[in-house]
């Protein structure tokens, strides 16, 4: 045996009425429920305070906050290679200015560092 929907039945409009609408509420205008811009937020501002529960799920924010650790430690890294090759390349400038009897470092005197470190230093390429 197979079942079957039953169909909805249609409601008979009533004798007084025309077309099965009520009488006296035709021409009223309908109200509209739309919340002012900016309440539905506040509303859910206030429930976010009240709960204790996390906001941001935790394995993107884990995924995130890793990613920044790393970015943090190469950055430092960088910057500690790089202010110790130049430690390196002034200290040995400064050794070729007094080498040529002088206190004060010049630029001739970098120039022929450059020169003396050869093609292969990091400056050079």
């Amino acid at each position: 045996m197979v079942r079957r929907k039953s169909s909805p039945s249609r409601s008979k409009p009533t004798s007084g009425s025309k077309g099965g609408q009520k009488t006296g509420r035709a021409n009223v205008a309908k109200k509209n429920n739309r919340a002012k811009s900016g309440v539905i937020a506040l509303r859910e501002i206030r429930f976010l305070r009240k709960t204790t529960k996390l906001i941001i799920p935790k394995l993107p924010f884990s995924r995130l906050v890793r990613e920044i650790i790393m970015q943090a430690t190469a950055l430092e890294a960088l910057q500690e290679a790089t202010e110790m090759y130049l430690v390196q390349f002034f200290e040995d400038s400064i050794l070729l200015a007094y080498h040529s009897k002088r206190v004060t470092l010049m630029q001739r005197d970098m120039i022929l560092m450059r020169r003396l470190r050869g093609r292969d230093d990091v400056i050079n390429r």
